[in-house]
């Protein structure tokens, strides 16, 4: 059947991310604030004891708090968290692809943030 004539049901996305959430993208999709804050504000409130960040400020400096946390425990790869930090504490004084990049650099810096933290609460 030519491309043309295919319904939408029968498209096939060729991502990983059908719904464009970050998750299994190879840097097609855009990367929001509001996304990482969902994806991983429970997993750094849980290593800080607070409740999760709901602002962009908190976000950033939880992380900071738990980078620290869990390095001053041992767990040395967790200073590439306050990378994660910086770039979106530095994305907000930027726009257009300077902070599209930025933003993508934080969500690829998060990515093993859960690892981090199972690690940490084996230890803690």
């Amino acid at each position: 059947m030519p491309a043309s004539a295919q319904t939408a049901s029968e498209h096939v996305h060729r991502y990983r991310c059908t719904i464009h959430d970050g998750d299994g993208c190879d840097s097609h999709c855009d990367v929001t604030v509001d996304q990482l804050i969902a994806q991983h504000a429970d997993t750094v409130a849980a290593v800080i004891g607070q409740a999760p960040a709901t602002t962009l400020a908190d976000f950033v400096n939880q992380i900071s708090t738990a980078s620290c946390r869990m390095y001053d425990a041992g767990i040395v790869e967790a200073e590439f968290l306050e990378d994660a930090a910086i770039y979106l504490g530095v994305s907000t004084e930027t726009s257009g692809d300077e902070q599209a990049g930025l933003m993508k650099k934080a969500r690829d810096t998060l990515t093993g943030l859960a690892a981090l933290v199972d690690e940490y609460r084996a230890i803690a």
